[in-house]
């Protein structure tokens, strides 16, 4: 049986009015706590600002078709999705923009407090037991539970109710520093010590969960490279990196210097800097499941600045 599993950073995928006003004047207080405004109307639409007081809008409509668009013309059968902020956001963008194609979809909120963003679930394969590890807290950080966001793991059943394979999906820590940042390097190094104590305990948590006989994959937005120092707990947990050379779908039209490898998904370009092309959105394998593989894909986007998302899709597939 041929399935596929993919993961997309839907880029705030919002369920929101654009509104225009005086933020400022409605967000009294501290800046540092969000608010929310609720509205009566047919569609109780909220206005919510986030921890550095801005408005958090909706996604440009075109933009979201766009999305859709991407994500529809790769024809995954469960895709892990980021930068989702609830479950009635995923539902009507399921709904309106990809027609129905997605029966099973989650969204459970997850620690974000900044910007509200979830990691969610859409498949057209059964869902079993859908966990959120969100409350785990490092060993060597009792303060508080060590996922910024999330880690979900989701049991991808069969039509008969069976467990074809387990799915863990996640969004770690960026490495985004504000500008007026008093200290950026001291901030840079706890964006890193983070992202390291998430992998880590990404790492420990399916070890905990599974045996070497198990078909699972890890998945989902890294915010680094697969062979960043971060990411060393994930990348020496026995592990493959299922998009080491991935075939790419589609065409950048650009007269920017591609690289030869085809495996990022994330360009940045940093003032008076080259531009970086990054596989932060990654697949890794069981073992088990690595024997299944059959082909490894990343959905390239049209415009190299953005297209819809700052990201593209990557899936993978096998022969169950």
């Amino acid at each position: 049986m041929a399935v596929t599993v993919g993961t997309f950073n839907l880029n705030n995928l919002f369920d929101r009015w654009n509104f225009d006003g005086a933020v400022e004047a409605l967000a009294k207080g501290s800046k540092e706590i969000p608010a929310t405004y609720e509205f009566a109307s047919e569609s109780e639409r909220r206005l919510r600002l986030d921890s550095r007081g801005k408005l958090i809008l909706a996604k440009k409509p075109e933009d979201t078709a766009r999305v859709a668009e991407r994500l529809l013309a790769a024809d995954v059968d469960v895709w892990i999705v980021q930068e989702v902020e609830h479950a009635d956001a995923l539902k009507e963008f399921n709904r309106d923009h990809l027609a129905g194609a997605y029966r099973h979809l989650m969204v459970i909120d997850g620690n974000d407090s900044a910007r509200f963003i979830d990691v969610g679930i859409l498949s057209r394969r059964p869902l079993g037991g859908v966990t959120s590890w969100q409350r785990t807290f490092h060993p060597d950080d009792p303060s508080g539970p060590i996922f910024s966001r999330d880690l979900i793991e989701v049991e991808i059943l069969d039509a008969r109710g069976r467990r074809q394979l387990t799915v863990f999906g996640t969004h770690l820590k960026s490495k985004f520093v504000p500008f007026d940042d008093p200290d950026p390097v001291a901030a840079d190094r706890r964006n890193d010590l983070l992202r390291t104590r998430q992998a880590d305990m990404i790492a420990r948590i399916v070890a905990a969960r599974t045996n070497s006989r198990q078909r699972y994959l890890v998945c989902g937005d890294m915010n680094d490279t697969p062979d960043s120092a971060p990411l060393q707990p994930i990348a020496s947990a026995g592990l493959i990196n299922a998009l080491a050379e991935p075939i790419e779908i589609g065409t950048v039209k650009t007269t920017v210097d591609l690289p030869a490898s085809p495996a990022w998904t994330s360009t940045y370009k940093e003032s008076g800097k080259p531009r970086t092309f990054d596989l932060i959105d990654q697949i890794w394998l069981s073992p088990a499941l690595a024997s299944k593989l059959t082909g490894a894909f990343i959905g390239r986007r049209r415009k190299l600045s953005r297209d819809g998302t700052d990201h593209d899709p990557a899936w993978v597939s096998f022969d169950l």
